[in-house]
């Protein structure tokens, strides 16, 4: 699960560069296995996903054109943020 985490744009961020920073971990990848479980990863995956939606304005009525340089960047994040969480929200024992 991890590895696909790392497949993530936003959730390389989040944890391996954000947490590291916060002393979660050292930033190694054995580091990172033995602090993440499932349950974090898939709260810090719908949580980058809440931040995806408000960059796009998805949850206001102030959202973001598609023509704005950044809508591209944001809507691949959301979509790959949605792929990640599908596919392992209800997996067990991942």
């Amino acid at each position: 699960m991890l590895k696909d985490a790392m497949k993530v744009d936003e959730l390389v961020i989040q944890l391996n560069e954000v947490d590291k920073e916060c002393g979660f971990h050292d930033g190694s990848f054995e580091g990172m296995l033995g602090y993440y479980t499932k349950d974090i990863i898939i709260a810090e995956a719908k949580n980058r996903l809440d931040m995806a939606n408000e960059n796009l304005g998805l949850d206001s009525m102030f959202g973001m054109s598609p023509e704005d340089d950044m809508y591209s960047i944001h809507m691949k994040e959301k979509r790959q943020l949605e792929r990640f969480i599908k596919k392992w929200k209800n997996k067990e024992n991942a």
